[in-house]
């Protein structure tokens, strides 16, 4: 249907006269004829009737005219929408850094459901930025968040940045199944002060290792290590399938995902220490005067510090 007929249509049940409504219109009265009869003949319905000299409306026709008005005001306010959206956009929070990875689609869901009540269920967009430093990306402003344990080496000197503490995820240990430990459940770090440590290079994982040193230092001794270079998820499986007598401290969401093939091989091992946990916080740039992340942080800063963890024994 041809809104423009429609609202010729309506022009001319005001006047009911056909020389008035064309001039109204700025066009020829042969072609209002002739859009309105296409107007009727796409309804298969007859909307206007001459008597003589004299224009009425059909009975379908005052029946459909309230709904034409209905249309396009509805298609005023569309356009009218339109133009507010062109002069300001919908705003939302840009996020990267580990957007895919295990707990971080709980950190997208607790996002949304913090802010969607005010900004709606699509207010967050995920830019996955794979082999870009993730602080180049904010100071570049391609993004609002970085999700990320960012250690503090990588934060620049300078105050231009935030760290937002956002979530805790709690570390386990994994021994290969003839390893003495392998008979219990759970371990505090200080059992594993004798243990030489995988350390993984190449994987996310090894921008953790700040912090899983610093909890052992926290417990009184430096973890002896083990370089061990993996270049994906897959060789990480295969290095828990033959540890030897390496302990493996990793999140415990990886130990969730090992598979069971694999399993026969090695024990996961809770700690028990309620500090052995790697911090992951939002980073953005203080200037960011974006409205939705201004939310995002007042809202959090009503909650607990950190709002959310991972593999705690609390948050079961």
């Amino acid at each position: 249907m041809n809104l423009e007929y429609l609202k010729e249509f309506v022009e001319l049940a005001k006047r009911l006269n056909y020389t008035e409504t064309a001039r109204a219109l700025m066009m020829s009265q042969p072609t209002l004829s002739k859009h309105i009869g296409q107007l009727e003949r796409s309804l298969k319905l007859t909307l206007i009737r001459r008597d003589g000299n004299t224009l009425r409306l059909t009975n379908e026709g005052g029946a459909l005219l309230p709904f034409a008005y209905q249309v396009l005001d509805a298609v005023d306010d569309f356009e009218g929408k339109a133009s507010e959206l062109r002069i300001a956009p919908v705003p939302k929070l840009t996020i990267s850094g580990l957007t895919d990875e295990g707990p971080s689609t709980e950190v997208l869901g607790f996002l949304i459901s913090l802010l969607s009540d005010k900004y709606g269920a699509g207010c967050i967009e995920v830019k996955s930025q794979y082999n870009r430093n993730l602080i180049d990306t904010l100071e570049a402003e391609e993004v609002d968040v970085v999700y990320d344990p960012i250690p503090l080496d990588e934060t620049p000197q300078d105050d231009s940045l935030v760290r937002l503490h956002v979530s805790d995820l709690h570390l386990v240990a994994i021994v290969s199944n003839d390893h003495e430990l392998a008979s219990r459940d759970e371990v505090a770090l200080s059992d594993l002060k004798d243990e030489t440590f995988a350390k993984v290079e190449g994987l996310y994982l090894s921008r953790s290792w700040g912090y899983i040193e610093q909890a052992c230092e926290r417990h009184g001794f430096s973890p002896k290590t083990r370089s061990s270079h993996c270049a994906s998820v897959a060789e990480l499986f295969s290095l828990c399938a033959s540890l030897g007598n390496t302990a493996l401290v990793v999140g415990s969401n990886f130990g969730d995902r090992l598979p069971a093939g694999i399993k026969p091989f090695c024990k996961v091992l809770h700690i028990s220490d309620s500090d052995a946990a790697v911090p992951f916080f939002f980073v953005y740039r203080k200037d960011n005067d974006n409205p939705v992340l201004l939310d995002a942080v007042r809202r959090m800063a009503e909650l607990p510090t950190p709002p959310l963890c991972f593999g705690c024994k609390d948050s079961a």
